[in-house]
């Protein structure tokens, strides 16, 4: 039985960061055509007219770009990828809580604690990027006389 082996995409290709005014990165993307996929992008993406930073990154193969991509979008969370996220906490505009790592948290529990009770926003302890716990605030319910 013959088995035939794809050969590895040697075409040069990209990895492209798109930020917005603030320096905020919004969107990691791989091409061999910058130019078209931004084109792509303006048509087809709502958040594009926020883009106004494109940062492009060469590299030999399409392989080599697609590790740097995926790196890039587990490391630094751009707010509009949704492939290869953990959870999409990030893209909903403002992060709703705080995550920090478990070993971080254990160095000072009392400390998150009281951060969350004085930000009243919530806390998602995470272990190899899983979330394990989520710390809420408690509210008083009001009730109106």
């Amino acid at each position: 039985m013959e088995t035939t082996k794809t050969a590895p995409t040697t075409e040069r290709t990209a990895v492209y960061r798109l930020r917005d005014q603030d320096e905020q990165l919004l969107y990691v993307g791989v091409t061999s055509d910058p130019r078209m996929r931004f084109k792509q992008h303006e048509r087809d993406k709502p958040w594009w007219p926020r883009v106004t930073q494109r940062e492009i990154e060469w590299f030999n193969s399409r392989e080599e770009a697609s590790r740097e991509e995926i790196r890039a979008i587990t490391r630094e969370l751009p707010r509009f990828n949704s492939a290869g996220t953990q959870w999409p906490h990030h893209r909903l505009g403002e992060a709703p809580a705080r995550v920090v790592t478990t070993s971080d948290f254990k160095a000072d529990p009392q400390g998150w604690m009281d951060r969350v009770a004085e930000t009243q926003r919530p806390v998602v302890v995470t272990r190899y990027k899983v979330p394990q716990v989520v710390i809420v605030p408690y509210f008083d319910r009001y009730v109106a006389e």
